[in-house]
């Protein structure tokens, strides 16, 4: 294998940042809502008290993961046939003009009916920017990588997501802190909104001085991008699609569990008093992140199936013990387990983002990804607190969330067994990956 040049490495390095840099802003917009639906709720749905309020906020939280399948399909495309860097710039500036606006709107007392209106109608808009986010800034960071280093380089994106995940916790934790209730219904609530308007200034600058990945640039100098990539992945790369769709599942699930779902089980299910709920997001969502570039810079040693299937194993042996521990009466111990089974999440996240796009060729990477992202994603992140909290109330036991974590593994395992290893494929512009495991 041939050493990185340095002009390669910079394409690199500065294409794994912008991907990281924009993906942050963009899990940064799209994370702040959901945060802040309790205090939304009789802002703009005054007509339901109570739970019917906050059924409502969250029904508008539900429209922007249903319209991220759409937005995949329509960025994917547009991707596909104009560049990477080019879609990259439109998603980013959607989501963050959507969350500015969302930050301005007039609540129902001051327009009526046409606040909620508004509010949905924005909140589809980051919807569709983030369906088309993902797909684009792991092909642009995984094509842009130098020779034997995808892996590292393409993690990238994973720590983009982490860093908004976290980004938007602390700063709804912040203004919450630092505010009464009374001043954070009146102006409060808009400050996280506000403040997407400097980072999505700075985003898009740091996006347009990025070149768009060499594999493409090779492609369009080639031949002519493909015409319609949504009906050439379905027609030849079902089978891409569908493991991709499997293996988002399996990773959003198993994450979405040991993360976003943990301060639902811990206040609402266990009883503990989390006043400072959105600190211990920041807290479990950070701590393990070194391993997420290290995760990713191993699968370039060993390959990513095995480093994937590593995550899977830990999660099959961690799940039980820590939703035991969780139970035991400590908030303390609660967090440990918490953090703890954060661990294999960190490490499947480094290399997600690199093996997604080594398999589909480039002509059409974006749209695959893409679509078997978003898919993956409403079936995995977008259920995952329904089905819990529905096993608990099934069952009336506490460890029933952790029973459905082993179950998301074990399909991980499954998925991966039927993929081929890509660490070591070819992705110039022509080459075809295969994906079945031989």
């Amino acid at each position: 294998m041939s050493q990185p040049t340095d002009e390669a490495t910079r394409i690199g390095r500065r294409a794994s940042t912008a991907a990281a840099v924009g993906t942050a802003i963009e899990y940064y917009d799209f994370a702040i809502y959901g945060y802040l639906a309790v205090v939304l709720a009789p802002l703009f749905f005054p007509g339901g008290q109570g739970l019917l309020g906050l059924l409502a906020t969250l029904v508008v939280v539900a429209s922007g993961f249903a319209a991220r399948p759409i937005g995949g399909l329509i960025f994917g495309r547009l991707g596909d046939r104009r560049g990477r860097r080019a879609v990259l710039l439109a998603t980013v500036s959607l989501m963050g003009v959507s969350t500015v606006i969302t930050g301005l709107l007039p609540t129902y007392a001051s327009i009526g009916i046409a606040a909620p209106i508004l509010l949905a109608v924005l909140r589809i808009a980051q919807g569709l920017s983030a369906g088309g986010e993902i797909g684009g800034a792991a092909s642009l960071a995984t094509e842009s990588a130098p020779s034997g280093r995808r892996g590292l380089f393409g993690s990238a994106t994973s720590i983009g997501v982490t860093f908004g995940l976290a980004g938007a916790a602390a700063a709804v934790g912040t203004v919450t802190a630092l505010t009464t209730p009374e001043q954070l219904a009146s102006w409060g609530w808009r400050i996280p909104f506000l403040i997407a308007g400097p980072l999505l200034a700075g985003a898009v600058l740091y996006r347009m001085r990025v070149e768009d990945s060499p594999l493409f640039q090779e492609l369009v100098e080639e031949s002519e991008p493909e015409k319609a990539p949504v009906t050439e992945v379905f027609r030849r790369h079902l089978g891409s699609v569908l493991r991709t769709v499997g293996i988002v599942y399996a990773t959003l699930t198993t994450g979405s569990l040991a993360s976003v779902y943990i301060l639902v089980h811990l206040s609402a299910v266990l009883h503990y008093p989390l006043t400072g709920s959105l600190w211990l997001i920041v807290l479990i969502v950070l701590l393990p992140i070194g391993l997420v570039p290290w995760s990713g810079a191993l699968s370039d040693r060993f390959g990513r199936r095995a480093v994937l299937s590593a995550a899977m194993v830990g999660f099959l042996v961690l799940a039980v013990p820590c939703f035991w521990v969780m139970q035991q009466g400590s908030i303390v111990w609660a967090m440990v387990a918490a953090v703890v089974l954060n661990i294999p999440f960190a490490v499947q996240q480094g290399v997600l983002y690199t093996l997604l796009p080594e398999l589909f060729p480039t002509k059409v990477r974006y749209t695959g990804v893409s679509i078997g992202f978003n898919i993956g994603g409403v079936l995995g992140s977008g259920l995952v607190s329904v089905v819990a909290t529905g096993l608990v109330s099934l069952t009336g036991n506490t460890l029933a969330p952790s029973f459905y974590l082993v179950f998301a593994a074990v399909v991980g395992l499954l998925v991966v067994a039927v993929t081929r290893e890509t660490a070591r494929d070819d992705m110039q512009a022509g080459a075809t990956p295969p994906v079945l495991a031989r």
